[in-house]
């Protein structure tokens, strides 16, 4: 208050800059990390918005993020002053090229402005601007101003007082170079203040940091970088930056871990040769498959891990039920992508993947997460009982002694029956690998050449003891005339058995013009006679890549992607039927025989054929597998990823796919992982090229063992997916009862809002 005493107040105004000045760091970067924070995929709309303009983009952000002004950083020595100012009776006012509706809250918690200048959505009020705006209103020097950085130069040199704050020693001798100086307050400066509060806010406050690491380590679990154990950490990770977050935070905080996830494990789409669409369907698949990871710690938010020992181990068991179910969904919505699902990663840990032959490889993904949760309970027991040496065991004795349990069954599996069945001999088969580039593929002026050569490179490989022989998909150039003829030669004058890959175009029953046809992604199979013996027509297309969803009712659609057709889905699984004709002089000869009275030497050999990705799909390779299946066989054309992690994790699945079903599976693909894995999941061959790589040109002779009776079918194989579907049910009423929750509380809330509202 005033006095008679008292000087009397400057007449002229202090004028205050905010960001950076009055506050420690810039409201504009606060209100873009808080923005981010809350929805990550805002990035596409900020970008938008700052193309119309900074003030533009200040104004949609004040209009969306509220920044309570008490939990700023405020220059206190400064703030100080502008109180003594204030007392003495100055005028203050606060010009900022922050948005005025954002200053304002700042400028009323302050108490001090009588006046309130910002950024208004057409102007940003900032340098020559600002000035523009201070004269107009003061006239020239009519007005002392605090601000501290390059942008406030072009306004002391219109004011007649520099007071400069938080500023470096370049800035403090420019305004002195500018105007007379006045009081300078850079105590505590850094000119890293406003980096560090928006890191802070954006990735440790948020979890986003914690959750990115944590979709990273998950996605370095799989191949490329094959690390297996990290999988066990990742999901216990993401719940601890999920931590104390409501719901919608751990939501946005599992989906930051599972866009982390996806992006580094699918980076190899971008090898693929087409110029943009790559990127957009790189971009576009993570950020869908991103909801799972975000549905599953939404599911487990709120009290994460608390109360008794018994209610932890429940909610442990209900997160990893809720993984799997997550996990199974999203292997059948929309057509299916079980693309690199948590339990293929442990697909070298043998033993302890048997269970897949029970539970499919959902049991591991169970397994794995259930000791993750366990290992998350076990820290914050650590945390809460820091003088307690044994707090963490009783959170992790139960999953770690089933680890232990069905290792050791899975070890005893793995040896119990493999010296006790009778065997045939041997089927010899031939795989080869042209490894034919994707766009050599589309180039139609090559086929030529391209057969040429992979007829030589067959002939080279076929040995006098090969059964049978496969191409994998895409090494045919052509399905035709001269094509035909060639493969007829092929296996009358080797006499082998064939399999390959080829488009099968069936006449419609309605067939008017030469263009009314279906194409199939097809296998066919050829008898050494030369004759066709089978076809199989490929079930799980890729979409996008064989077939464009809703084309018909959506034409648009089409210009998405570079494919211009389309192929039909096959609506039956296949099967190959061989049958060894005995000894002959040079070896062993199959031919095709339907006979099933047929016994001993003449016991039919059994192949159920896969195309391209469906050795992904546990459901589409168990329907594939009979009673009397003794092999299945897979030909993928993994030319369109270049030589990256993609065709490591598609075998890593095909492992399961083989234990699941407890029959080998032979791969024969156009540049790798060309192989064949036993009944257990073992890997016993792979194709080296001559510098030993897995993607180069080559073929490989093995020896595929066949028992003379066939094992009874895994339970697995007879009853399916009975344990993820089982984790479907459970993870439904654990939803529905949150949900329930949720309205119930929302309800609560509602009814003491109206009733203060009517007192």
């Amino acid at each position: 208050m005033l006095t008679p005493d008292s000087p009397p107040p400057d007449p002229v105004p202090l004028v205050v800059d905010l960001d950076g000045t009055l506050i420690r760091t810039d409201l504009l970067w606060e209100s873009l990390a808080r923005r981010l924070r809350r929805n990550p995929l805002a990035m596409i709309q900020i970008l938008f918005w700052w193309s119309r303009g900074r003030a533009r983009l200040k104004q949609e952000l004040a209009r969306r993020v509220t920044i309570d002004p008490a939990t700023l950083p405020y220059h206190e020595r400064f703030l100080a002053f502008l109180r003594g100012q204030a007392a003495a009776g100055r005028r203050l006012i606060l010009a900022t090229a922050s948005d005025r509706e954002m200053a304002r809250p700042v400028a009323n918690h302050v108490g001090l402005f009588t006046e309130v200048l910002g950024s208004d959505g057409q102007t940003n009020l900032r340098s020559e601007n600002k000035l523009k705006a201070l004269t107009d209103k003061f006239g020239a020097r009519g007005f002392d101003y605090a601000g501290n950085s390059t942008a406030d130069f072009a306004v002391w040199r219109g004011a007649r007082e520099a007071i400069v704050v938080n500023a470096s020693q370049s800035v403090l001798k420019t305004a002195g170079e500018c105007t007379r100086l006045g009081p300078v307050f850079n105590d505590g400066y850094s000119p890293f203040t406003t980096l560090k509060s928006v890191l802070n806010e954006l990735f440790i406050r948020s979890g986003y940091l914690a959750a990115s690491a944590a979709g990273l380590l998950l996605a370095a679990a799989f191949p490329g970088f094959g690390i297996a154990g990290f999988a066990w950490v990742a999901p216990a990770l993401m719940l601890a930056a999920a931590h104390n977050k409501t719901d919608r935070d751990a939501f946005r905080v599992g989906y930051v871990a599972g866009i982390s996830f996806w992006l580094a494990s699918l980076y190899w789409l971008l090898l693929i040769p087409v110029a943009g669409f790559p990127v957009l369907g790189w971009f576009a698949l993570s950020a869908f498959m991103a909801m799972y990871f975000g549905l599953w710690t939404w599911l487990l938010a709120g009290k994460i891990g608390a109360g008794t020992w018994a209610r932890r181990n429940l909610w442990m068991l209900a997160g990893a039920a809720a993984w799997v179910a997550l996990e199974i969904f999203r292997a059948h919505f929309l057509g299916g992508f079980p693309w690199n699902l948590l339990g293929t990663s442990q697909f070298r840990l043998t033993p302890l993947i048997q269970i897949a032959s029970v539970t499919g490889v959902y049991g591991i993904s169970f397994l794995v997460v259930w000791v993750s949760l366990t290992m998350y309970a076990g820290g914050r027991a650590i945390f809460a009982k820091p003088d307690s040496r044994f707090a963490w065991q009783p959170e992790v004795f139960l999953p770690l002694l089933a680890v232990a349990i069905l290792f050791g069954a899975g070890s005893y599996q793995m040896r119990a029956p493999t010296n006790t069945i009778p065997r045939r001999p041997p089927l010899h088969i031939t795989l080869i690998q042209p490894s034919v580039p994707q766009n050599l593929i589309w180039d139609t002026a090559a086929n030529s050449n391209r057969f040429e050569e992979l007829i030589s490179l067959t002939g080279r490989a076929l040995t006098h003891q090969t059964d049978l022989l496969i191409w994998p998909e895409a090494a045919l150039p052509e399905f035709d005339d001269v094509s035909c003829t060639a493969i007829t030669n092929l296996v009358r004058a080797h006499h082998v058995w064939m399999i390959f890959n080829a488009d099968d175009n069936l006449w419609r029953a309605e067939a008017k013009n030469q263009n009314d046809y279906d194409s199939y992604n097809a296998a066919f199979l050829v008898n050494p006679e030369g004759k066709l013996a089978g076809i199989y027509h490929k079930r799980k297309l890729v979409i996008f890549g064989e077939y464009i969803p809703l084309v018909r009712w959506l034409p648009f659609v089409k210009w998405f992607t570079p494919i211009t057709g389309g192929y039909e889905a096959g609506d039956k699984p296949g099967a190959f039927k061989l049958t060894p004709r005995g000894e002959q002089p040079r070896a062993r000869v199959i031919e095709l025989d339907r006979d099933p009275a047929n016994s001993g030497a003449h016991q039919t050999i059994n192949a159920a054929p896969l195309i391209c990705f469906e050795d992904m799909f546990p459901q589409t390779a168990r329907q594939s597998v009979r009673d009397d299946t003794d092999f299945l066989v897979n030909l993928t054309n993994d030319g369109w990823f270049g030589e990256g992690a993609e065709q490591w994790q598609q075998a890593a699945a095909a492992v399961f796919r083989a234990v699941e079903n407890g029959v080998p599976i032979v791969r024969g693909c156009n540049n790798g992982v060309t192989c064949w894995i036993d009944a257990h999941g073992q890997v016993r061959q792979i194709f080296k090229d001559k510098t030993g790589g897995i993607y180069g040109v080559g073929s490989m002779t093995f020896e595929l063992p066949l028992p003379d009776q066939k094992s009874a079918p895994t339970f697995y194989n007879r009853h399916g997916d009975w344990f993820g579907w089982g984790c479907v049910m459970l993870t439904v009423t654990i939803a529905m009862g949150k949900v329930r929750r949720a309205m119930t509380h929302a309800g609560v809330k509602g009814t003491v809002a109206a009733a203060n509202g009517e007192d």
